[in-house]
C-alpha cells in the first residue's frame, strides 16, 4: 500500500524537511517525539488528579462505610432471618381484637391514637421518655391502651425493619402452668421467620442478648397466675440482669403493679394518660363508620360526665361502637348519663344475637345479667388487691347458687357462662387456659353491682363503710341507676365528719336521679362556703362542684351562676371558683374565664385546662395581640387549636405571628394536625417565600400546606437571623424535623470554614491522640462515638465549633431544637474543607431526600473506563501534537496559529499548576484555575481532533464526539444520583429518620 496514501500532507511535508536535514536530525526528532508523550502522560495524570481527586475520595469512604454497615449486620443476624421475621410480624400485628365485639377486629393503623404520659400535672410524650430508659414499666387501668401500644411499635419496626435493635412481644400469660423460660419463649417468637433450625434461633438469641440487640415487650404481667407470679418476677429481674445492654418494656394494671416487684432495675415506671380531646377527635377521626365524628365529639363535650368515659381509649371504642352501629341505625341519640349509657351498652352486648337475627343465643337477656350482677357484687367484695379477677371456679360457684332463682338447674352452668363469656365479651379471659377471668373495666363492674343493690341502700351503705375506697363510684352509680329517692344515702354520707366522705355526697348530686331540692341546696351552699379554704379536700370539692355545675338543668344553671360571680370578685375564694367553672365544661364558663384570664394568670390555667372549649375566647384574645393566647392554644394542642394558629400567622403585629410560627412548628409533628391544617381558611392573597421547605412532603402542587409550612418556615428563618425575637417562645423543647432541619442547614449555607487554629484548640479539648490520624480526623471520630450531645465534653465541643466560625446565638437555638443525631451530622459538615461537595447546600437537594436512590456504580464504570481513557488520550494526542507543531515536525495550519495554540496550551497547563497548588492551600477553586483548566482542555481537544480527522476523516470524529457525549452523559447522571444520595439535607433527614418515621414507638434504636 502507498504509504503517501496514509501520510498526511503535512506529515509528508515533515518528512521531506527531515530528509533534507539528515540522520542527526531524525534523532533529535525521535527524542522530541518521546519526551512530548512523556510530558503528554504527565499531563493527563495531573489532570485526572485535579479534577478525580474529589470523587475517588468519596468512593473510597463510602466502600469503606458500606463495608463497615455490612459487617455489623453480619455480626448481628442475618438480613434474611430479619426481613422474614418483620414479614410474619406485620401480618400477625396489624389487626387487634375490638374485645366486646365477637366478630369484629380493628386495623391498628386506622385507629391507633399515640399515647401520652403524666408527670407533675402535665403530658409529655411516653415513646421519647421509655426509648431513653433500659428497664421501663407501662401501668395503666385496663383498656388504657398499653397492649396497642407494643403491637404499634412493632409494627412500626416491622415496616422498615432494622438491624440494629430488634423488637420481641413476649405475652407473659403464656408463664402460666409452663416450665419455659423467658429465653425460650424469645426462641419461639424468633422461630416466626421460619428459618429452618431451631438451635440455629437459639444461637441468634443468645448472641443477640449478650449483644443488646433486642427490645423485649413483655406485654401483660398482671395475666400471670397467682402461682406463677413470683417466679416470673424473680426471672425478669434475672435476665434483665444478666443482659443489660438489650431495652425491656413491662406492661401491668395499674391496681395490680404495686411497690416494686421487679426491684430497682425496673425503677423507670411510667402511667399512661388518659386521653386528651385531641387525642379524643383523632380516634373517632379514624373510626370506621363514623359519618361525621366532629358531631360525635360535640355531643360528648356537651355532656362532660360521657366525656370523662372517653378518656378511656376502652370505653371511647364502646361509646364509637354503640353510636355507629346501635344508636345511629335506631335513630337514638347518646343517653345523657354514665348509669343511662352502661345500661344501653350492657343491654346491647347481651341482645345483640337476637337483635341480629342470630340463631346463637340459648339464655334471655335478663338470666345473663342476673349472673353478671351477681358475679360483679362478688367480686367487689373481695378482699384482695386485685378486685377484678375471679377464678372459673368462682364464678361456676356464684352462678350455681343463682340458678334455682332462674328456674334453672345445675347443668346450665358452663353453658350460661361460656354463652356471657364468649358472646357478650363482657367478661374476659385473663390467660391463655381460661381459668381467671375479669370485667372488661372496672367501672362496667361498679355498675353492675349498683344496679344489683339497687333495692338494698342499706346493704350500699354497709359496704361503704367497710371499704370507702373501693365503694366510692358505685355509691355514685348507684344514685344514678336507681329510680328511688337517694337523699337517705347521700344524707348519710354527708353526715360524716370527714370531709372526703362529704365530698362524695356533693359528687352524688351530680348522679342523682332523684334527691330532695331543699337538701341539695344545702349541701352545694355547704361547699361553695368552703371554697378558698385550706381545705385538704379543696381540688375534690372544685371537681365535684364542677360536676354539679355541668347539668344544663336548673340546679347546675344556678351553680354556674353563683361560680361566676365568685371568679368576678376579688375574694380568696376565686382561684377555685375559676376551678370549678374549668372543671364544669360549659361553654358560657369558657367566656367568664376568658374575661379575666387577662389579668389573672390562674384564669389562664383554668380556660386552657378546658381544652377545645376555650379556643374561640384565645382566638379572640390573640388578634389583638396577646401572645399569652397563642401559648395557651398550642397548649390545648388539637388539630382545630392548630388550625387557629394559622389564621394568625399573618398577624400585623409581628409578635404574635412569630409566637404562632413556632407553636405550629411544633404542633406539626402531632398526628392528625397536617389534615386539619389543610382544611384552614388562608387570608386572600397568602404568600411564603420558603415554599420548598415543604415541598418533599407535600400532596400536590397546590397543597395548602406548601404556603402554611412555607410562612412557618419564613418566619423562623428571619427569627434566627434577627438573633434577639420576641417572639420565640423561651420553654419550646421540639420542633417538627420537617421544618427545622431544613431551615438549619440552610443557615449554615455561607458558614465560613473552620479555621486550623480552632482546629488544634479543639483537638486538644478532646485530648485523644491519634495513631496517625490528623486532628480533623480525631474531631470527626469524636463527634461519631457520642451516643448523645448531653456530655459536657461534646457540649464544649460543639460550643467551640460553633463560636469558632461565627454562628449567631439563634442558630445554635434551632440546632439545640434537633436531636442529637442530627446535630452531629451538621457538626461534621462544618468540619469540611470549603469548596467540599459534603459541605455544599443547594436548597433544590432538599425536594430530592424522599427520591429512591438509584445505584451508579454501572455509570461510574462505563464513564471510567471509557471517559477517563479517552480525555487521556485525546489530552495525551494533544500536547503530542503541540509538541511536534513547535518543532515543525508535524505542524498545524499555518505557523502562528500552531505557535498561540502552543503558547495557550503550555500556559493552561502551567497557570493549572501553579493555582492548583494555591488552591489546595486554600482549601476552595478560584475561577482563574478553572478557566485555566478549560482552556488548556479545549486546545488539546482540538489539537487530537484535528490530529485524528486528518487520519481517520470526518466518521472518526463523529464517532469520537458520540462516544464522548455519551461518557460524560453517564458521569452527570452518576454525579446527579450521588448528590441526591449524598448531600446535608439527606444526611440529617436520615440520622433523624427514626423519629420521623418511629415517633409512635417505644423501641429504641
Amino acid at each position: 500500500m502507498d504509504r503517501a496514501g496514509l501520510i498526511p500532507r503535512s506529515a509528508r511535508f515533515g518528512r521531506r524537511n527531515g530528509a533534507r536535514l539528515g540522520g542527526d536530525h531524525a534523532e533529535v526528532t525521535g527524542a522530541v517525539v518521546a519526551a512530548a508523550i512523556a510530558a503528554a502522560g504527565l499531563v493527563a495524570l495531573f489532570v485526572a488528579k485535579q479534577f478525580l481527586g474529589e470523587y475517588l475520595k468519596r468512593s473510597g469512604a463510602s466502600a469503606f462505610d458500606r463495608s463497615a454497615r455490612w459487617y455489623s449486620r453480619r455480626a448481628k443476624f442475618g438480613r434474611r432471618l430479619v426481613r422474614r421475621y418483620a414479614e410474619v410480624v406485620e401480618q400477625d400485628f396489624t389487626k387487634h381484637a375490638m374485645g366486646f365485639v365477637t366478630d369484629g377486629v380493628i386495623d391498628i393503623d386506622q385507629v391507633y391514637v399515640p399515647l401520652q404520659y403524666e408527670r407533675g400535672g402535665t403530658r409529655q410524650d411516653i415513646y421519647e421518655n421509655i426509648r431513653e430508659q433500659s428497664c421501663s414499666v407501662v401501668i395503666g387501668p385496663a383498656g388504657a391502651g398499653k397492649s396497642m401500644l407494643l403491637k404499634n411499635s412493632m409494627l412500626l419496626w416491622a415496616r422498615q425493619a432494622r438491624t440494629t435493635r430488634v423488637p420481641v412481644l413476649v405475652e407473659l400469660h403464656r408463664c402460666n402452668g409452663s416450665q419455659d423460660t423467658l429465653v425460650d419463649l424469645i426462641v419461639a417468637e424468633l422461630a416466626r421467620s421460619r428459618v429452618r433450625g431451631g438451635d440455629r434461633i437459639r444461637d441468634v438469641v443468645l448472641r443477640g442478648l449478650q449483644d443488646g440487640a433486642f427490645a423485649l415487650l413483655l406485654d401483660g404481667l398482671d395475666e400471670v397466675g397467682r402461682d406463677d407470679l413470683q417466679r416470673v418476677h424473680a426471672a425478669l429481674r434475672d435476665l434483665a440482669r444478666e443482659y443489660p445492654d438489650c431495652q425491656y418494656i413491662v406492661t401491668c394494671r395499674d391496681v395490680v403493679y404495686q411497690g416494686q416487684p421487679l426491684g430497682p432495675t425496673f425503677a423507670h415506671v411510667v402511667r399512661v394518660a388518659e386521653f386528651d380531646d385531641a387525642a379524643v377527635i383523632r380516634f373517632l377521626g379514624n373510626w370506621r363508620g363514623l359519618s361525621d365524628p366532629v358531631e360525635l365529639f360535640t355531643s360528648l363535650r356537651d355532656n362532660p360526665a360521657l366525656m370523662r368515659l372517653a378518656r378511656s381509649p376502652l370505653l371511647l371504642t364502646m361509646i364509637a361502637y354503640l353510636h355507629t352501629e346501635v344508636l345511629t341505625k335506631s335513630g337514638k341519640r347518646l343517653p345523657t348519663s354514665r348509669p343511662a349509657f352502661y345500661q344501653d351498652a350492657i343491654t346491647h352486648l347481651l341482645n345483640r344475637d337476637p337483635d341480629l337475627g342470630r340463631s346463637r343465643s340459648v339464655y334471655h337477656a335478663g338470666e345473663k345479667l342476673a349472673v353478671l350482677q351477681q358475679v360483679a357484687l362478688r367480686s367487689m367484695e373481695s378482699t384482695g388487691e386485685d378486685r377484678l379477677t375471679l377464678s372459673r371456679r368462682a364464678l361456676e360457684s356464684t352462678t350455681k347458687k343463682l340458678l334455682p332463682d332462674l328456674n334453672l338447674d345445675d347443668s346450665h352452668v358452663k353453658d350460661l357462662l361460656d354463652e356471657i363469656i364468649d358472646r357478650s365479651q363482657l367478661l374476659v379471659a385473663t390467660d391463655r387456659v381460661r381459668t381467671n377471668y375479669t370485667f372488661r373495666h372496672l367501672t362496667l363492674q361498679e355498675y353492675l353491682t349498683a344496679v344489683e343493690l339497687a333495692d338494698d341502700p342499706d346493704g350500699l351503705l354497709r359496704r361503704y363503710s367497710a371499704d370507702p375506697a373501693a365503694w366510692r363510684e358505685t355509691v355514685k352509680l348507684w344514685c344514678g341507676a336507681t329510680t328511688r329517692d337517694s337523699t337517705k344515702v347521700i344524707a348519710e354520707i354527708f353526715g360524716s365528719a370527714e370531709s372526703h366522705h362529704r365530698v362524695l355526697a356533693l359528687e352524688c348530686l351530680a348522679e342523682a336521679t332523684r334527691v330532695d331540692s331543699d337538701f341539695a341546696d344545702l349541701v352545694i351552699r355547704h361547699f361553695l362556703d368552703r371554697l378558698g379554704t385550706d381545705d385538704p379536700a379543696r381540688h375534690a370539692i372544685n371537681t365535684a362542684l364542677g360536676a354539679v355545675a355541668s347539668d344544663s338543668r336548673p340546679r347546675g344553671n344556678r351553680v354556674r351562676a353563683d361560680l361566676a360571680a365568685l371568679a368576678r370578685a376579688e375574694v380568696l375564694a376565686r382561684d377555685d371558683a375559676m376551678s370549678a367553672l374549668s372543671a364544669s365544661g360549659r361553654p358560657d364558663a369558657a367566656v367568664v374565664l376568658a374575661e379575666e384570664a387577662e389579668l389573672h394568670d390562674f384564669a389562664r390555667q383554668a380556660l386552657r385546662g378546658m381544652g377545645e372549649l376555650a379556643i374561640p375566647a384565645l382566638v379572640s384574645r390573640s388578634r389583638v395581640d396577646a401572645v399569652w393566647a397563642v401559648d395557651d392554644l398550642a397548649a390545648i394542642g388539637t388539630p382545630a387549636a392548630a388550625e387557629a394558629l394559622v389564621g394568625v400567622l399573618w398577624d400585623d403585629t409581628g409578635q404574635v405571628s412569630t409566637r404562632a410560627a413556632w407553636r405550629l412548628a411544633d404542633l406539626l409533628a402531632r398526628p392528625g394536625i397536617e389534615d386539619q391544617v389543610r382544611r384552614a381558611d388562608l387570608p386572600r392573597g397568602a404568600h411564603a417565600e420558603m415554599q420548598w421547605v415543604w415541598q418533599p412532603f407535600a400532596s400536590g402542587k397546590d397543597d395548602p400546606l406548601l404556603v402554611v409550612c412555607g410562612r412557618i418556615a419564613d418566619i423562623m428563618n428571619n427569627s434566627r437571623i434577627a438573633d434577639h425575637s420576641p417572639g420565640w417562645p423561651a420553654d419550646l423543647r421540639a420542633v417538627d424535623p420537617r421544618l427545622a432541619i431544613p431551615i438549619a442547614v440552610y443557615g449554615f449555607r455561607r458558614t465560613r470554614p473552620l479555621p486550623f487554629t480552632a482546629v488544634e484548640v479543639i483537638d486538644h479539648i478532646i485530648g485523644q491522640p491519634g495513631l496517625g490520624a490528623g486532628p480533623k480526623q480525631r474531631i470527626r471520630r469524636f463527634l461519631l462515638e457520642q451516643g448523645s450531645g448531653h456530655g459536657p465534653l461534646v457540649s464544649r465541643v460543639c460550643r467551640t465549633i460553633a463560636m469558632s466560625i461565627d454562628v449567631p446565638r439563634s442558630q445554635m437555638r434551632l440546632l439545640a431544637l434537633l436531636s442529637w443525631p442530627v446535630q452531629r451530622v451538621l457538626y461534621l459538615m462544618l468540619l469540611e474543607d470549603a469548596g467540599s461537595v459534603s459541605r455544599e447546600v443547594r436548597t433544590a437537594d432538599w425536594a430530592t431526600i424522599r427520591a429512591a436512590q438509584r445505584p451508579t456504580k454501572l455509570l461510574r464504570w462505563a464513564s471510567r473506563w471509557v471517559l477517563f481513557p479517552l480525555v487521556g488520550a485525546m489530552l495525551a494526542t494533544g500536547v503530542l501534537r503541540s509538541v511536534l507543531t513547535i518543532f515543525e515536525v508535524w505542524p498545524v495550519g499555518s505557523v502562528w496559529a500552531a505557535a498561540i495554540s502552543s503558547v495557550v496550551l503550555v500556559a493552561g497547563v502551567l497557570s493549572l499548576w501553579v493555582l492548583g497548588r494555591a488552591d489546595a492551600r486554600t482549601g476552595r477553586q478560584t475561577g482563574l484555575s478553572i478557566v485555566s483548566a478549560l482552556a488548556a482542555i479545549a486546545v488539546a481537544c482540538v489539537l487530537s481532533a484535528i490530529t485524528l480527522g486528518e487520519l481517520t476523516g470526518p466518521l472518526g470524529v463523529l464517532a469520537l464526539g458520540v462516544v464522548s457525549a455519551a461518557s460524560v452523559a453517564c458521569w452527570l447522571v452518576a454525579d446527579r444520583w450521588d448528590r441526591i444520595r449524598d448531600n446535608p439535607f439527606r444526611r440529617c433527614f436520615e440520622a433523624e429518620g427514626a423519629r420521623i418515621d418511629d415517633r409512635a414507638s417505644v423501641v429504641a434504636g
